[in-house]
């Protein structure tokens, strides 16, 4: 890949490097990685409440909505073979376990064992409460900066793990479900179809690509400097020249280690994909394989809802619902997705609450660390 003209969002500085002093001296007081983040009673009672919401939803709503009853569920899951759910548990975690090689590779210097547990902590509170998410990365840099990795890394390959979070999950993965739910009706024109489908898909897609041109823009060095000029009496002169440097220190990893960072997170989302298979293959149900790709970009597009956290309790009913409309038993449905949820809820939840418990048991090690010129 060729040098960019400058300016260009591709235009790293590494001769640029931060100002010498400790990595985490330009830190606004507000971040602060050096402490686990605390969790208020308020943020309990509201996670507890959200997920009484998710309860509810798959209680009543999810029956309702597919027009059955839990009975009816029940027996469709008692008819599910024995290895099945210990299937769909395994993939969860292998997909948990292929995203924290996104996080590994992004943070220069982190090991995979404190990145396998940062992140699997990171999801888990991100689904456990409203608005976890922050919470979450906040976790995944304070278990990072005990396994002695310097601030300034860690908040650049943050940023960089999120963009291709963003990139694949809300940007690829809707643009193949789109491209399969379209090649499948030109393939049968007189199928099954899946109403609301195509305006979800599209506009949580049009919300996507506007949200990294944005940032594209954004990462724009000239860009990036007016602002932090326009905005001088906001943000501290000191930050300026250390800000363009971890954005230059961000450009050179998602140049550098496009792969390494793309693959494991593409993965994850087909091993995610082979658990809907899985699930549905399990009730008994068969659908054309295009399909099963819409159903699951339509259920990465849900978990995008913010009513509940990571969309759990919704994207099951939607996708119940969903299946039904393809000719799948209205029970089979429902057994499917309750399937599904141990992967995308169960098992991040439970890998969340141990993880967490794990990294407050381990020492905190300062053996080594990486400045944001050298990643």
């Amino acid at each position: 890949m060729s040098a960019a003209p400058d300016g260009s969002p591709d235009t790293p500085a590494p001769e640029s490097g931060p100002a010498t002093g400790p990595a985490s001296s330009w830190v606004p007081e507000t971040l602060d990685l050096e402490h686990r983040p605390r969790v208020s009673p308020g943020k309990l009672v509201t996670g507890v409440l959200s997920l009484l919401l998710v309860v509810v939803v798959l209680i009543w709503g999810l029956p309702w909505v597919v027009g059955v009853t839990w009975t009816q569920i029940g027996a469709a899951l008692a008819a599910v073979p024995g290895w099945a759910p210990v299937a769909v548990a395994l993939l969860g975690l292998l997909a948990l376990a292929l995203e924290a090689l996104t996080v590994r590779t992004a943070v220069r210097g982190a090991r995979y064992p404190a990145a396998l547990l940062g992140h699997t902590a990171s999801a888990g509170m991100g689904l456990a409460l409203p608005g976890g998410s922050m919470l979450g990365l906040g976790l995944l840099g304070w278990i990072l900066r005990r396994s002695g990795v310097t601030v300034a890394v860690i908040v650049t390959g943050i940023i960089a793990a999120s963009l291709v979070e963003m990139v694949i999950t809300s940007i690829l993965v809707p643009l193949l479900g789109l491209g399969a739910y379209a090649l499948s009706s030109l393939l049968a024109p007189a199928g099954a179809s899946l109403p609301g489908a195509l305006g979800a898909g599209l506009v949580a897609l049009l919300g996507a690509v506007l949200a990294l041109a944005l940032t594209v823009i954004l990462l724009r060095r000239e860009v990036l400097t007016r602002l932090l000029r326009r905005f001088g009496e906001l943000i501290p002169s000191r930050y300026e020249t250390v800000i363009l440097t971890q954005r230059d220190a961000l450009i050179q990893i998602l140049r550098r280690r496009t792969g390494p960072l793309l693959l494991p997170t593409l993965a994850a989302r087909a091993v995610q994909w082979g658990a809907l298979l899985l699930a549905i293959d399990a009730v008994g149900a068969e659908i054309p394989l295009l399909l099963t790709v819409a159903v699951f970009a339509l259920g990465r597009v849900l978990s995008l809802v913010p009513v509940t956290p990571g969309g759990a309790g919704i994207s099951e009913t939607v996708l119940a619902a969903a299946l039904v409309g393809l000719g799948v038993a209205a029970a089979d449905a429902a057994a499917a997705m309750m399937l599904m949820l141990v992967a995308t809820l169960v098992v991040p939840l439970l890998a969340g609450a141990i993880s967490i418990v794990v990294s407050t048991t381990l020492p905190a090690r300062r053996g080594h660390s990486w400045s944001a010129s050298s990643s």
